[in-house]
């Protein structure tokens, strides 16, 4: 059943000089309304530019090789452009109307720039020196923004001309985002979200294709070889490089050579290439042949983007809309009429290669126009009936609500399809499920979606307590904290891990996926977090920008910067974050979160081994 979806300048180098030294006494704690986390200074490795050899990533780029490859036009350009920004007053390179939808696009990024919440880290906090601060997105407000927003007055944004306007700051790497009405033209709230990347502005992705293109390097490696990279506008990161220590802007365009990727690693801060990785893609048949998808797909965008949906199915009901870049979003989940879920959706895919150096991309899933996802809905949702044969005489029946995301043209390399499934039960059991489809771009990827729970164990907003199984009794957490599914994690009988409830002990048992669902799925290896729900801060509530580092292969995946320092959870409404880690297979008769094209019958078959990862929650009787 269808239902229908990343150098600054000589000018200035001498002032940063005078204030590294100040750096550490720098805590901006400045308090703010809708402010996620305090903004830190984390520019602790400007001392490495003096470094020869900059870094090891496979192959070294030298300190001559990355004077010859910012000598082209494109990039001469674009520094003069960030020379004339540091020299205004509000020192932000806007983007052209040329580079915006219209001109009411490019009023909403001037009305921003105006405002002292959404500015003002944009010069140095003590030396008020320019900091490098650039407009990446420009975008009508969604409905997604405005469903999960705890600031009333965009609910003006229903029928009036709002939009949402991303800025990245090089200096600080945080994303300031504000929610303009230019009919009204004004500033109707501002989140400021610390170690933070927003999506990549189309001219940056252009210029990190032409930084790629352009080294000696990547030329060397490709020798005559003409061929278009992909994931330009993907952030990456690699380990032990200044993408990952000084915490710079990187992507990483990727060129597709038969069973080959040549990651070309752009660190668009400094402007220039980091390094070159080749990586195995594994066997694969004959490319897939399609025609052009309009990926701007109209339909899908005004039916589940533009607005909220409503699904009624047997005890269930929830609204529903896709994002622009945390994928299929469900709110006010109820179950006969109670609550379940005020929210629930996936903010990023964390997608590492390689265990020996630890790089890759993060995935955003989303809307398929005017969205800054690259992965992007495939048609709207669809309603499958299911039955989990529990054992010969048992079953549990339900429905499932499933969400496609593809990067066409899936499944070729270095594309990717992402799904979310929702499982409802009739016995008021749900699951909270998402999947990889491969293909990717390597056959030693590990796979970490963010997943974000507001579960409810009664009305919502009201008081919440988690508990883990010890072994032999459920031990209450006191305060915010997280935990990692391993050998050691202990179950009850039934397989519960945590129990959610109220001061009624009523809610949920928590059942983590260990490989017993029957989906083919080998277990989820989580990392669980349960964190405050503040109302007066976003956290996550709005579309979020990319959250964590593509590549931390440990608890550092995004959701512990809101338990920095970590809240006591004692009489507190609860955000439940659950980040599963899988690890992909391409091996012939292994194969897992892996897509292969085959000849069948004379005819292109494409082959899927899903994994599927996410938990049970189970009503306490």
């Amino acid at each position: 059943m269808h239902l229908s979806s990343r150098f600054y300048s000589n000018t200035i180098k001498f002032l940063f000089i005078i204030v590294i030294s100040l750096l550490a006494l720098v805590s901006c704690k400045q308090e703010q309304k809708t402010n996620t986390k305090n903004v830190e200074d984390n520019n602790t490795a400007e001392s490495e530019k003096n470094v020869n050899i900059y870094e090891y990533t496979g192959i070294l780029v030298s300190g001559d090789n990355r004077a010859k490859q910012v000598q082209f036009p494109e990039l001469k350009k674009y520094k003069d452009k960030i020379q004339l920004a540091l020299k205004k007053q509000v020192p932000v390179l806007i983007l052209e109307k040329d580079e915006l939808l219209d001109d009411t696009a490019y009023k909403a990024q001037l009305l921003a720039t105006k405002n002292k919440q959404f500015i003002q880290y944009t010069r140095h906090p003590q030396s008020k020196a320019p900091l490098r601060n650039e407009i990446m997105t420009v975008r009508k407000v969604l409905a997604g923004d405005i469903q999960q927003s705890k600031n009333k007055v965009l609910d003006s944004c229903k029928n009036q001309d709002c939009f949402r306007v991303e800025m990245y700051n090089f200096f600080f790497n945080l994303s300031s985002v504000a929610f303009v009405n230019v009919t009204t033209e004004k500033v109707l709230g501002v989140n400021v979200y610390s170690q933070a990347q927003p999506d990549l502005s189309k001219r940056l992705t252009k210029l990190a294709i032409e930084i790629a293109k352009s080294s000696d390097l990547v030329k060397q490696e490709l020798g005559d070889t003409d061929v278009q990279p992909t994931m330009a506008e993907i952030k990456t990161a690699l380990k032990n490089s200044r993408c990952e220590r000084s915490h710079h802007l990187c992507v990483a365009p990727t060129f597709v050579i038969g069973d080959r990727a040549l990651w070309a690693i752009v660190d668009l801060t400094d402007g220039d290439l980091v390094g070159v990785r080749w990586t195995e893609l594994g066997d694969s048949g004959p490319p897939i042949q399609i025609t052009e998808r309009q990926l701007e797909n109209e339909f899908v965008f005004s039916q589940f983007c533009e607005k909220s949906q409503h699904h009624q199915q047997g005890d269930w009901q929830f609204d529903y809309q896709i994002t622009s870049s945390d994928g299929l979003q469900l709110t006010d989940v109820k179950f006969k009429d109670k609550i379940v879920m005020k929210s629930v959706k996936l903010l990023d895919w964390h997608v590492s290669y390689s265990s020996r150096e630890n790089f890759g991309y993060s995935d955003a899933i989303g809307c398929p126009l005017f969205s800054s996802a690259v992965v992007v809905a495939y048609d709207g949702p669809k309603v499958e009936n299911i039955e989990l044969q529990k054992d010969k005489d048992n079953s549990d029946k339900g429905f499932a609500f499933i969400q496609d995301f593809r990067q066409l043209p899936w499944p070729a390399p270095c594309n990717y399809r992402y799904e979310q499934r929702f499982e409802f039960y009739d016995n008021g059991k749900f699951r909270v499920a998402a999947a990889d489809l491969g293909r990717g771009c390597g056959t030693d990827g590990t796979y970490r979606p963010v997943i974000k729970i507001d579960l409810e164990a009664s009305a919502v907003g009201e008081a919440e307590q988690i508990s883990q199984w010890n072994g032999s009794t459920w031990e209450q957490w006191n305060q915010e904290k997280w935990t990692l599914q391993d050998p050691s994690t202990q179950y009850t009988k039934d397989g519960y891990q945590f129990k959610f409830t109220n001061n009624k002990d009523q809610g949920f048992y928590i059942e983590p996926n260990r490989g017993q669902f029957k989906d083919g799925s080998k277990g989820d290896f989580a990392y669980t977090y349960f964190t405050v729900n503040h109302e007066d801060k976003d956290e996550a509530k709005s579309d979020m920008v990319t959250i964590g580092s593509c590549c931390n292969t440990d608890h550092k995946q995004g959701p512990e910067q809101f338990m920095e320092p970590a809240e006591s959870l004692s009489n507190q409404n609860l955000v439940m974050w659950y980040v599963p880690q899988i690890k992909n297979e391409g091996k012939k008769g292994e194969e897992y979160c892996w897509a292969d094209t085959q000849v069948e019958n004379g005819i292109a078959k494409v082959n899927v081994w899903p994994c599927y990862a996410g938990p049970m929650f189970i009503p306490i009787p």
